[in-house]
This record gives structure tokens, sequence and C-alpha cells, in this order.
């Protein structure tokens, strides 16, 4: 064998050696460095659990270094707490992780057991005491009565009307009725919904404070016109 032959297989046999006392070196340390000892939300919550969301977190957290974080599978086990829609997740050097929670907002309630948000999605989340408007359909056509909703919530806004939305029903054949805090039911029926949406709001403005009073229903299932229903 030759001198640098030699040479090499000494080489080849040093290297060997000072792996495998890495390799043992490292599985005879089970000391975690930069441990996470500290979990922090970035703001207050309205809706959602705290306690649950830090159940969550430190679950995962335990024993994890720094370095050694999965965000997005934290991220993503926090979004399944109720009412939470986003979850951002932030290290802080050198053992802190801090969650931001972006919750959702609810306007109304959905077919009694769900609510629906500000953008027309449906969630599920435990109930709250705050009086929402309640709606009723099927669960497919949540996008277009939430447009329907949106368009008579600003329709009394820009029009300054003394009143509110308590519920808004779609039945079987998609008829759509509200029904208002005054207790007059406006029946929109299934056809060219907000056109007549518009059409009532000027018919709405129309009518004296005294006559609101004695209203039970308006009618706006007709082509060229309305009728109104008395107590």
């Amino acid at each position: 064998m030759t001198l640098g032959k030699k040479t090499a297989y000494i080489s080849i046999i040093i290297t060997i050696f000072i792996i495998v006392l890495i390799i043992n070196d490292k599985i005879s340390d089970t000391k975690i460095y930069f441990q996470i000892s500290d979990i922090r939300l970035g703001q207050k919550s309205l809706n959602v659990n705290e306690a649950e969301i830090f159940k969550v977190a430190e679950k995962y957290l335990k024993n994890k270094s720094f370095f050694n974080i999965n965000l997005d599978y934290l991220k993503n086990s926090i979004e399944k707490v109720a009412w939470v829609k986003n979850a951002y997740i932030r290290r802080s050097y050198p053992n802190e992780v801090i969650i931001f929670i972006e919750e959702y907002t609810p306007v109304a309630v959905w077919n009694n057991d769900s609510y629906i948000s500000e953008n027309g999605y449906i969630f599920s989340a435990n109930k709250i005491e705050k009086k929402l408007p309640k709606i009723s359909s099927y669960s497919n056509r949540n996008i277009i009565i939430f447009e329907y909703f949106s368009l008579i919530l600003d329709g009394i806004r820009k029009n300054k009307l003394n009143d509110k939305v308590l519920l808004i029903k779609e039945n079987e054949i998609r008829s759509l009725t509200v029904l208002l805090e005054s207790n007059i039911a406006i029946k929109f029926g299934s056809k060219n919904i907000k056109e007549r949406i518009g059409i009532f709001f000027k018919a709405y403005k129309t009518l004296k404070t005294s006559d609101l009073k004695k209203i039970r229903y308006i009618d706006m299932r007709y082509s060229n016109g309305f009728s109104i229903g008395w107590k």
C-alpha cells in the first residue's frame, strides 16, 4: 500500500469515528435548547375562548425549541377553535411564541344553528348573547341571501329609517319574506328581488308614521306595484 493510499485510508477511518461520536452525542443528549416557555396572545379577543387557544398551543409546543416549530401546523390547529377566522404565529427570540387572532364578525344567525359573517360566509361557533337578525334558507343560498340582506340594511341606512331587520326567510320555492322590528312583513317573492327591494324603499318613504303602526305586511310581488295588508 502506497503512502498516499495509507493516508487516505486513515482519513476515512478518522472521519467515520468522528461521525459516530457526533451521532452518539446527539442520541444521548436529551437537552432542548431554547425551549419555548412563553406563549402570548397579540391582542384581546371578543368571542374566542382564549383558554382554548392556549390549550391547543401548549399541547403542540410542549418540548419544542425555538427552531423546530412547525408554524403552519400550529396555525391550522388554532384555526379549528370556534370563532377563529385566521391565526398568525410569530416567534420571538429566544423562547416565546406570539399568536395573533382574526375573529369572525357575526352579522346574523343562520338557520338557528350557525352564524353568517360580514362577507356571507357560514361558520359554526358557540352562542353569544348579542341579539342578531335571523336568516333562514338553504345552505347553498347563503351568498345570494346575504346580498339581499346587505341591500336591505343599506336601504335602511341611506333612507335613515327607524327600523331594523329581525328575520329574513326564504322558503322551498325561494320566495323571500323579511320581517322588520316594526312587525311589518315584506313579501318580495322569488323574482326580481333586487329591483323590488329598491321599489320597497321608495314606497316605504311615502308612508306616514301613523300608518306604519297599522300595517301588517307589504306585498311587493306585483309587476307594477304593491299592496298593503292592514292589522
